[in-house]
């Protein structure tokens, strides 16, 4: 076995890992909140002690994310188990749908926003340094 197919089943069993964490956390404390949802604020705090992404955690994740539609199947044949509340609800359904969209859509906009304007700062700040560089170059040259 090579050294990335052994990268990626670490990754692939430290997701698992986690995810198993997260049942746990939700069946032992009782938590009002979906295993997989509890399973992504442990990545999200991972993730955060260590500074970025382990490259066994990329490595392992991008083949689940190339086929993340078959993932969210089972989700979308369910609705047709239950087409009659649909039919009953469905102006507070399209409202709600609606309404989580926008918000979703302002908070993305609002964060990629900032995160771009501290990308563009940092580039500005770095640009005189490297003009810089360049003269004392061009004049050790001469």
């Amino acid at each position: 076995m090579t050294k990335n197919s052994v990268r990626g089943i670490c990754g692939f069993a430290l997701l698992c890992c986690i995810y198993f964490i997260s049942l746990f956390l939700f069946h032992y404390f009782t938590i009002p909140l979906p295993p997989a949802l509890i399973g992504i604020f442990i990545l999200l705090l991972l993730f955060l002690l260590l500074g970025g992404v382990p490259a066994a955690i990329t490595q392992s994740a991008r083949p689940l994310l190339a086929h993340m539609g078959l993932f969210l199947l089972p989700a979308l044949i369910s609705v047709l188990l239950y087409g009659d509340l649909f039919e009953q609800y469905y102006v507070a359904l399209i409202i709600a749908v609606l309404l989580s969209t926008l918000v979703s859509l302002g908070i993305t906009l609002w964060l990629s926003q900032r995160i771009l304007s501290g990308v563009k700062a940092s580039t500005e700040v770095n640009q005189p340094m490297i003009n810089e560089r360049k003269k004392m170059t061009s004049k050790t040259s001469l």
